[in-house]
């Protein structure tokens, strides 16, 4: 007899289905190996997939695994939140916090309601670890397709994963750019970063960030929206502009690949010390499905 796995599918950061990032959580998944998990990720071809077991630490909600078409990953943004609102809309008693165990450790989320309907969560990241500064901008251009000065800088920046930030000119050279994926392999390489986060700031609008974000060693080159990411992104502008207290973005992505996001981040510091970093969305639920093992 088949073995049945159910799973939910959701869209992160929107709030309508078929936007966002796109995540299956398998609320029960029984006793699956890391073979097994990986091939049913692979099977589902999202950014990310995820599996919800019971937590080892006292005081946690659940452990979960992440796991993308290629590898288990030990952190991403939008499958934390994306769990968390399943869990939550699953429970049969109310929550209003949960913290899930991640590859990183103890991640708390908040969870904002109207009523009993739930409006947005937000995840309180690792505080960010910052590496060296973009090394070669000539060689970056060529990564994303761009020219050398449409780039005003970067850096990596760490969160759970790394993460090379590059800062364009422009709105225009970001909604450009595009993957070249063997010069961007070889800065991945070269900076020993998961992926390749090209930004621009926009004055005069509701979003104050474009973003975009290129990871051409996954069979998905380019994420629709990246929670860890944009807590990196948080920290490097917090860091860079020397904000003394508060730094608020509100950050569209995924608008290139027609799965419009939005993601926003909170950055607290004092006297120059980055002490929280929260990101926030909205979760659309799309639907319900289940898989079959021989």
């Amino acid at each position: 007899m088949p073995k049945e796995l159910k799973y939910d599918h959701v869209d992160v950061f929107t709030d309508k289905p078929l936007g966002g990032n796109q995540l299956a959580v398998f609320h029960t998944p029984g006793q699956l190996s890391p073979n097994q998990m990986g091939a049913i990720a692979r099977e589902m071809n999202f950014s990310e997939t995820t599996f919800v077991f019971a937590a080892k630490s006292a005081g946690a909600t659940a452990r979960v695994r992440i796991f993308t078409p290629v590898e288990e990953i030990p952190f991403a943004g939008h499958p934390a939140l994306g769990t968390a609102f399943v869990i939550a809309t699953r429970s049969k008693k109310r929550l209003d916090n949960l913290t899930l165990e991640l590859g990183v450790g103890a991640i708390a989320i908040d969870i904002e309601r109207h009523g009993k309907k739930i409006q947005s969560l937000t995840m309180h990241q690792p505080l960010p670890v910052f590496g060296s500064a973009l090394q070669n901008r000539e060689q970056a251009a060529r990564a994303l397709g761009v020219t050398a000065d449409d780039i005003l800088g970067g850096g990596v920046v760490s969160n759970g994963l790394d993460f090379l930030i590059v800062e364009a000119t422009t709105l225009s050279a970001v909604q450009n750019a595009r993957c070249n994926i063997e010069d961007a392999i070889k800065v991945i390489t070269r900076h020993n970063v998961h992926a390749i986060y090209i930004f621009a700031r926009l004055q005069g609008r509701g979003p104050n960030v474009h973003a975009r974000l290129f990871t051409p060693t996954s069979s998905v080159v380019e994420d629709p929206a990246t929670g860890s990411a944009a807590g990196a992104l948080g920290g490097y502008l917090a860091r860079i502009l020397k904000f003394p207290m508060k730094l608020r973005l509100t950050i569209e992505q995924g608008i290139e690949v027609r799965r419009a996001s939005i993601i926003s981040v909170d950055v607290n510091s004092e006297r120059g010390t980055i002490e929280g970093v929260a990101v926030s969305g909205k979760v659309a639920p799309v639907g319900e499905g289940v898989i079959r093992l021989r």
